[in-house]
């Protein structure tokens, strides 16, 4: 029973003295610390992995963009229409998700202290020239359609009179 007191004794004073104390204070501290640099660290990590996207982004479309542009060089043909409602779906997609990534991909650069690129000069999509209408046939022309109204028209007054059985209208 004796060594039992004097063990007990030996953990009371080790638990109990100032110098455990400011040990586990010391650790707890440290390990603050590391956790708060490892995060911060990850951060950077996330805003490079950003920036790196967005430059192979970039590079992919300019790529695309300068193959497509070598590629229609050598047919000299036009686009067909089926092709145009394509483009204009694919046009504000990207439009869509550009204005959402521009800002997050600011504060990336931002905090990684890395300067804004300069807006590189797009290329004007080259502009179709309108089909050429066939002559119409000698004549009158054809009556236009009337335009149509967006909401049906209302009468502006209603005018009641009463009519004896004797009168007859005008």
């Amino acid at each position: 029973m004796d060594t039992i007191k004097e063990q007990a004794n030996v953990v009371g004073q080790l638990l109990f003295s100032g110098e455990t104390g400011e040990i586990y204070k010391k650790t707890l501290t440290r390990t603050w610390d590391i956790l708060r640099e490892v995060g911060v660290l990850l951060w950077l990590v996330v805003c490079l992995t950003l920036v790196g996207g967005e430059w192979f982004y970039h590079t992919a479309v300019g790529l695309g963009r300068s193959t497509r542009t070598w590629y229609a060089g050598l047919g000299e043909q036009s686009p067909s229409t089926d092709a145009e409602p394509v483009a204009a779906t694919g046009q504000a997609l990207l439009d869509t998700v550009q204005s959402g990534t521009s800002y997050l991909l600011a504060q990336a650069r931002q905090q990684l202290g890395i300067p804004a690129p300069e807006p590189q000069p797009t290329p004007a999509p080259p502009v179709a020239s309108p089909p050429v209408e066939a002559p119409t046939p000698s004549g009158p022309p054809a009556p236009a359609e009337p335009p149509a109204l967006a909401e049906p028209l209302a009468p502006v007054a209603t005018v009641s009179a009463e009519l004896d059985d004797e009168e007859e209208p005008a």
